[in-house]
């Protein structure tokens, strides 16, 4: 009995060395973005640059698609194509309209990217008590193989 329990946890530290060895390394200043949690909820904001201009970013993994402030696009809602509001769902509900932006997130850059635009980011900036320009969704997250929230280092990493 001694040398099975002996066996499976070898095998469980053998398991746990080798898939901390493929996490990336909190060094890693190519590919790993630093981030901020919102004292007031916890949320992790990163920095990222939208059609050249400096924002401040939701990461949430919840939200199947990506929202910017009409306010950092510098458009008008009413010019913006119509989106439907979802059929299911919870969290951040409005009206939104369609748009394309550059944004650029760590070392990784999409042109013209399809994003929702919205006109009340300042509900949410009020909320967590800092100014929120937007939401980073599923619809960039799931472009990685990978995202990795270290919490530890602060850093989130995308491969």
């Amino acid at each position: 009995m001694k040398h099975g329990a002996l066996f499976v946890l070898t095998c469980l530290v053998a398991t746990a060395v080798g898939w901390a060895q493929g996490l990336p390394k909190a060094s890693d200043p190519q590919d790993g973005i630093p981030f901020e949690v919102n004292p007031k909820f916890g949320s992790i904001l990163i920095k990222a640059q939208v059609n050249g201009r400096p924002a401040k970013l939701v990461v949430d993994t919840g939200s199947s698609h990506t929202i910017l402030s009409s306010e950092l696009l510098q458009v008008r809602p009413l010019a913006l194509a119509h989106a439907d509001a979802p059929a299911k769902g919870s969290g951040y509900v409005g009206s939104a309209g369609w748009a394309k932006a550059t944004l650029e997130v760590g070392t990784t850059t999409w042109s013209d990217r399809r994003v929702l635009v919205m006109n009340d980011f300042q509900d949410m900036s009020n909320t967590l008590q800092e100014r929120v320009d937007g939401i980073i969704g599923a619809d960039v997250l799931r472009e990685f193989d990978s995202v990795v929230i270290d919490f530890k280092h602060r850093r989130l990493f995308l491969r």
